[in-house]
């Protein structure tokens, strides 16, 4: 196989083919500290979602073997995530599946799923769609994740059963069972929570999860903890997964709306994390072939009787800083993983539920942006706004539905910008013959003669009127106006819509003694204003220019003295 053809089915072999001697020897050590970090959190999103441990290791051997040798980012490392591990348990929930091996089933179905519909995505060229979850709309979306993941760990931290989660089911349950509170049980996790916090703040290069989880597990076994009454992990079964096709018999509408929402969310939250690390290297990230990556790796997922994956922050965040330069990190973490559950499981049958339950807090914790609310309030309220509504979308409504409110808000935002762009006003300075914005220049002034009118957005049908309402102001407020500019340097199409407004405009111009000019506009804007005939009614070609700089230079020795009786179509 020639290598062109090697680096586009499969850059990881291609990146691979190169490593130098002392390269292998970094990544080997970079896999390892990979390795350390990816096995408490596989176990516990496992335990989040209802499933068996091992299966939580399963998703951090065959598809992260998969992405290294199909995805396109050498760094990446794919893994369980917290936002996508805990829509997994909401979807699992709709489709009425409680025991494990049903759920892990159900997990399985919905890897496979995802991975279809990555595939799909990427033939299409959609990986634009992971740009209509905005970082604002993320960030609500990951608080409400946050906060319902916070709750739901409560049970594993206080040795209280509580039926239903949420966030008004969970206090109250808890305040109904007080006297069940297991005393041992929650100093265990308030201990464990308090020891992850402190080091992520002072240490957070040392795996504080990992010394944690096998200091915990000696402790177990040396002072059974299942005699204080801190329910434990329980058997791991040995041994790696195999081939296996899991069962699709769910209700197809509820099964496809999951899948949906679970590509949406893990592929979303996978670009955002290639993206992020990319740019630390200054890199381009291309979205279609992440998903072609994404794809192969639920799909494997799927078959290895594991569950949906995406990019994992604080696993690729570890590869950098241990210097790992290609696919053989991952492929390295998912071999030394895959020796735990050959030979290591005995141990895990101690883990304390607590301790699980406190990384898991402790990872919603890290979710929880708050400098990033505190930008949004300095910079744009209406994007602090959708985020706070994705936040609160995620906690009363569900993982779900949240989904689909975050994309509803994001879209709607989308619209509210399309229908009302920003407008400006603009003259020269004194000093300048260059055009700007009044608002953002004091010393700007409007030119005698002239009202310079930006419009920053194409004029269609949904904005039209929004076009006329405000262009219509600008006529009836001017004085002494005889040239009207329409600054149209970003309008890049054109509809009936268009020519309609700007041939309502005209008439108003007209109609107080002045004169319509364009300025600027793309190829096809002009193009359709040519076809409609409406330059021609507008006077002809003298009347379009390629800027408002040339429109005023050309048009200023043309500006009819205000006391003399003179017809504008005259000045021209």
């Amino acid at each position: 196989m020639r290598l062109p053809r090697l680096k586009q089915l499969a850059p990881g072999l291609s990146a691979l083919r190169k490593l130098t001697p002392d390269q292998a020897m970094r990544d080997v050590l970079a896999g390892l500290s990979v390795a350390t970090v990816a096995i408490p959190i596989g176990l516990a999103y496992a335990a989040l979602m209802g499933l068996a441990p091992s299966t939580g290791l399963y998703a951090s051997i065959f598809p992260v073997i998969a992405y290294a040798i199909f995805g396109p980012s050498a760094r990446l490392i794919v893994g369980p995530d917290a936002a996508t591990c805990t829509l997994i348990a909401a979807a699992l929930t709709a489709l009425e599946l409680s025991g494990p091996d049903q759920r892990a089933q159900g997990a399985a179905a919905l890897a496979i799923g995802a991975g279809f519909a990555c595939f799909l995505a990427s033939r299409l060229k959609l990986g634009f769609i992971a740009n209509f979850l905005s970082r604002p709309i993320l960030t609500g979306y990951l608080t409400g994740v946050a906060v319902n993941l916070m709750l739901s760990q409560i049970p594993k931290l206080t040795g209280v059963s509580i039926p239903h989660t949420g966030i008004v089911q969970t206090p109250y349950g808890l305040f109904q069972h007080l006297q069940t509170i297991s005393i041992a049980t929650l100093l265990t996790g308030l201990s464990v929570f308090a020891i992850l916090r402190a080091m992520k703040k002072w240490h957070p290069q040392i795996p504080a999860a990992v010394i944690i989880i096998a200091f915990s597990i000696l402790i177990s076994w040396l002072f059974n903890f299942e005699a204080f009454g801190i329910d434990t992990l329980g058997d791991v079964p040995r041994g790696l997964a195999w081939f296996s096709l899991p069962s699709f018999a769910y209700q197809p509408e509820t099964f496809i709306s999951a899948v949906l929402g679970v590509f949406i969310i893990s592929f979303s939250s996978g670009i955002v994390t290639a993206r992020s690390f990319a740019n630390k290297l200054e890199r381009n990230i291309d979205a279609n072939r992440e998903l072609q990556g994404f794809g192969m790796a639920n799909l494997v997922a799927g078959l290895f009787q594991g569950f949906t994956i995406t990019g994992a922050d604080s696993r690729t965040a570890v590869n950098y800083a241990a210097g790992g330069s290609s696919p053989l990190v991952a492929i390295v973490s998912a071999l030394t993983i895959a020796l735990v559950v050959i030979f290591l499981t005995e141990p895990l049958a101690y883990l304390p539920q607590a301790v699980l339950g406190a990384i898991l807090a402790s990872a919603a914790i890290d979710l929880i942006n708050i400098g990033q609310f505190r930008t949004l309030w300095r910079i744009s309220k209406a994007e602090l706004i959708l985020a706070l509504i994705a936040t609160v979308g995620v906690i009363w409504l569900g993982v779900l539905p949240g989904v689909i409110v975050a994309v509803i808000a994001t879209m709607g935002n989308l619209l509210r910008l399309a229908v009302s762009p920003r407008d400006a006003l603009l003259g020269s300075r004194p000093d300048s013959s260059d055009i700007v914005k009044l608002h953002l220049d004091p010393q700007a002034q409007i030119i005698p003669g002239f009202v310079i009118y930006l419009f920053e957005g194409s004029i269609v049908f949904f904005n039209a009127e929004t076009f006329l309402r405000r262009s219509s102001m600008m006529v009836k407020t001017a004085q002494n106006m005889q040239w009207f500019v329409l600054d149209a340097s970003v309008m890049t199409q054109a509809d009936a819509s268009t020519i309609e407004a700007l041939e309502e405009l005209d008439e108003e111009v007209r109609s107080v003694g002045a004169r319509l000019v364009i300025a600027g506009g793309h190829r096809n804007f002009r193009r359709a204003l040519e076809r409609s005939g409406f330059i021609e009614r507008l006077g002809g070609p003298d009347y379009m220019f390629d800027s408002s700089e040339q429109a005023v230079r050309f048009l200023k020795e043309r500006i009819i003295p205000a006391d003399k009786s003179v017809k504008v179509d005259q000045a021209i």
